[in-house]
């Protein structure tokens, strides 16, 4: 026990999945996470989950398990795959096997089910002796500085950034790497496309040169459209003498995540910052050969337009693409301008767009942007926005040009094809997403709306929002979205083609900015948990689908930091498969990691007591005590006990409880002996005091 006199401290020694699109639920098995937010529509669900329910993701049954360390930060989101024949290092054999890519160009395989980090193989893409690894000649190879890309966005150093994808047919992952080469003076900036055994993390073929720029934006790349766009060159490839735009290798930034589609790998690029040249793309290559298969640039004739969506994926709905821009150049204009009051545009016409209504440069600044196979054209004979993907619908507010002209890009979140049973019989096929603004878009995939003086879509919903940098999660009838410039998690409901214009629900906790992405896991349609990570309070957390205002778990609650995520990264989301949960963590070595969390390993014994309860005068009225924690998990107590006495001898009475080795007792009263004892409890039952 501790005695206290309330004017000094005394101490004494005391004892104590969701499937994916129908075309391809032939080859995902529901318990696998293979691309980003699950599926090619990103609806955040893993709706095979039987290991997770409401009623044992709680601190006493449900936390961490281990943390496996990696080198440099997790931007991509973890994926897992059951049942890998992994063929290489000391624990070949069949595994269940998470994957992590980080900021160093590394690739990690870890063991998905064990009881502690256990590394299946490793894959170090800055090798020089790995020659599908660099340039010839090459004699520095490392990730991007960030200095070389002049802004804070990643610190230290970009490498791999957009989440990877799993065929799981042919047990390939794809990802893309950036990384900075010098060959004899000449530093080059090399983005190239990898296809990864997923048995052994060898190449399944060279990779594909996506490719490289030089210091003064000299670039050799495949990857170019017909325009005058920003940073445009005369035709270097076909001798027309017409401006080209190129692919940019170090001004591009890989930040989607790619998308696995009909044996074709896509993946987008927006920037580093707002520092150009640069663009939106979308490019295509074969999975299997690497050979491009299309490319399309949103801003040809303009600049900027990015895909950047923190980090979200372009969205399949089983025939067409879907993506948002950011900021940049529109050729649409309806008389707005850059005036103080964007929800009022004056009278006017509309200019700037074709008799179609497509914008007459094929600039999709600030858009949404449905996107179809093109197989009529080619490099050499292109549409207005590249060759072998074409666009052929699109949804622009009326303020764009405000928006572009105060930074809110309504490319800041990721769009999300919304399952056909929440729609109507006059908008069957739908679309949501937000930005910065905070409005939230309801789109008729069948017509977008396109642009005019007035948003002409389904609907959109204001005020709701602080901002939007995430991609929405969407189950049982409610879309979850988390504000992202310092604010609330909300649901609203989606019924019959129809969004809440308030929200069904909110958390009591905040989250700092960028928010987060939701994930999903469910059974079905029962005891669905929708997990989110903040960076404010980096914690893990995780509620009922019901509602935000039930919260079932965080990592702050469990006693003595048992569950501490460390430092949430930004943007990272939490991968939920077969009873765990997959979380990147850290903001530079040696702090990176891989966190997984999971069911506890029920205790054998009651705690041991706790040790060294010291208790300190914080004020006149008040003492602060602390104690040592004397047991090893899986045994450690989820809650402590903490009672008073006048005598140390009789008169014990409770004051309160902690989840933490610290409590303050309070209304206390000056020069006053007091006396404290503390125990621990668990769900076998309590310790010594």
């Amino acid at each position: 026990m501790s005695k206290s006199t309330n004017t000094k401290s005394r101490r004494t020694r005391t004892s104590r999945a969701r499937l994916g699109c129908e075309e391809l639920d032939d080859r995902i098995n529901p318990t696998n996470v293979l691309t980003y937010h699950n599926d090619p529509t990103s609806n955040g669900v893993n709706a095979a989950e039987t290991a997770l329910t409401r009623a044992n993701v709680n601190s006493s049954q449900f936390g961490k398990l281990f943390r496996a360390p990696v080198t440099g930060q997790l931007y991509a989101q973890p994926l897992v795959m059951q049942n890998v024949a992994i063929t290489t290092g000391p624990n070949a054999g069949v595994h269940d096997a998470v994957f992590v890519a980080t900021e160093h160009d590394q690739l990690y395989a870890f063991d998905a089910a064990s009881a502690a980090p256990q590394l299946l193989w490793q894959r170090n893409f800055l090798d020089l002796s790995d020659v599908n690894n660099h340039l010839a000649g090459a004699t520095a190879l490392t990730p991007v500085p960030q200095a070389d890309v002049n802004t804070s966005d990643i610190t230290v150093e970009i490498g791999i950034t957009g989440t990877p994808v799993i065929d799981a047919s042919s047990n390939t992952l794809y990802l893309i790497t950036k990384t900075k080469e010098t060959v004899g003076a000449t530093s080059y900036w090399v983005q190239r496309l990898h296809a990864i055994n997923i048995q052994d993390g060898a190449d399944r073929t060279a990779p594909a040169l996506i490719g490289t720029t030089t210091g003064a934006n000299t670039n050799a790349t495949s990857i170019y459209v017909y325009g005058s766009g920003n940073g445009a060159v005369t035709d270097p490839y076909n001798g027309t003498g017409n401006p080209v735009v190129q692919f940019n290798a170090l001004r591009e930034h890989q930040r989607p995540a790619l998308t696995l589609v009909n044996g074709v790998v896509y993946a987008g690029w927006a920037s580093h910052g707002d520092n150009g040249p640069y663009h939106g793309w979308m490019v295509g290559w074969s999975a299997t050969t690497l050979a491009l298969t299309g490319v399309l640039n949103t801003t040809p004739n303009g600049g900027l337009g990015g895909i950047w969506m923190a980090g979200g994926a372009l969205t399949f709905d089983g025939t067409y693409f879907y993506f948002e821009t950011g900021n940049g150049t529109f050729d649409g204009s309806n008389g707005t301008g850059t005036g103080s009051n964007p929800a009022a545009p004056a009278p006017g016409p509309v200019t700037g767009l074709n008799a179609q209504g497509f914008p007459s440069k094929a600039d999709y600044g600030d858009s949404f942007v449905k996107v179809a196979l093109d197989p009529a054209t080619s490099p050499t004979s292109q549409n207005p926005n590249g060759w072998g993907l074409q666009v052929v619908d699109y949804f622009t507010p009326f303020n764009q040009a405000y928006l572009n002209s105060v930074d809110q890009d309504v490319g800041s979140s990721a769009c999300v094809v919304v399952p056909d049973s929440y729609g109507s019989a006059t908008h069957a096929h739908l679309l949501i997403g937000s930005g910065k603004e905070g409005v939230i878009y309801l789109i008729d995939r069948d017509n977008m709306g396109k642009y005019g003086l007035q948003n002409a879509i389904v609907q959109n919903t204001a005020n709701q929002l602080s901002g939007s940098l995430d991609s929405a999660a969407i189950f049982n009838g409610q879309v979850y979205y988390v504000e992202g410039y310092g604010g609330v998690a909300k649901t609203f409901t989606l019924v019959n083609g129809v969004l809440s214009t308030t929200p069904a629900s909110k958390s009591a906790d905040a989250f700092a900015f960028a928010g987060s992405t939701p994930s999903v896991s469910s059974n079905g349609p029962a005891d669905g948990i929708v997990w989110d990570v903040d960076r404010g309070t980096n914690q893990l957390r995780a509620y009922s689908t019901d509602s935000y205002a039930t919260e079932l778990y965080t990592s702050g609650q469990a006693a003595n930091g048992r569950d501490d995520l460390g430092a949430a990264v930004k943007f990272q989301v939490a991968t939920v498969a077969n009873g765990r949960v997959y979380v990147g963590s850290g903001t530079g070595d040696p702090n990176n990691a891989l966190v997984v969390y999971g069911l506890l390993p029920p205790p054998t014994t009651a705690p041991n007591a706790p040790t060294n309860l010291v208790a300190q005068t914080a004020s006149s009225a008040q003492v602060v005590l602390t104690w040592a924690d004397s047991t090893t998990p899986p045994n450690t107590p989820d809650t402590y006990s903490v009672e008073q006495s006048p005598d140390g001898v009789t008169g014990w009475a409770p004051v309160g409880s902690a989840t933490s080795t610290n409590f303050a007792v309070t209304g206390l009263s000056a020069g006053t002996t007091y006396y404290f004892r503390v125990r621990g409890h668990n769900g076998l039952g309590y310790s010594g005091y």
